[in-house]
């Protein structure tokens, strides 16, 4: 990874550690990329406030990614929807200043940059061959793990307020 230190420095200054052991790799994995990422393409300079493992999840926007294969994960971006503006702004750099059509392509813009640069690591770390589906705006989703506590929420917290994103690694057909 490009950005170890800074990427470690984050997490260290988290619950990460704590819950590492009762991880995947997978999960591990995508936590890491996630920081480098957000650290690289949005902002250096956030917070790991708290990463939980839930059951059910009700998230007030959907906009997600499902990567696809063996493992295969649902991925998402969930928050306050003025917070959401403020991220896709910082992405993207193109004067979004509501949570409109064009504020939503940038997150999933975001989050298919993120799951596309994860699932090339992946594969060069010769671990998994993954693919993407193409990224979904509804409005709202309740997720509900089929295993307990896979749901994986990651809030990191900005200057201008917290994003929190979601993956639920999805068992594997016997």
């Amino acid at each position: 990874m490009v950005n170890d230190a800074l990427t470690a420095n984050i997490l260290n200054n988290s619950n990460y550690n704590e819950l590492s052991d009762s991880m995947t790799s997978f999960v591990k994995t995508y936590i890491e990329k996630l920081i480098e990422d957000i650290s690289l393409y949005v902002d250096a300079s956030i917070l790991i406030e708290k990463i939980e493992t839930v059951d059910k999840y009700k998230a007030g926007q959907e906009l997600s990614q499902d990567i696809t294969g063996i493992p295969s994960a649902y991925s998402a971006i969930d928050g306050d929807p003025d917070v959401l503006v403020k991220f896709a702004e910082q992405y993207a750099k193109l004067g979004i200043d509501s949570f409109d059509d064009l504020c939503k392509e940038a997150l999933l813009d975001f989050l298919n940059l993120h799951n596309g640069l994860f699932i090339v690591l992946l594969s060069k770390l010769n671990l998994y061959e993954l693919s993407l589906n193409a990224p979904k705006k509804n409005d709202s989703i309740d997720l509900t793990s089929e295993i307990n506590a896979k749901i994986t929420i990651l809030s990191v917290k900005f200057s201008f307020g917290t994003v929190k994103f979601l993956l639920y690694e999805l068992p594997v057909p016997d």
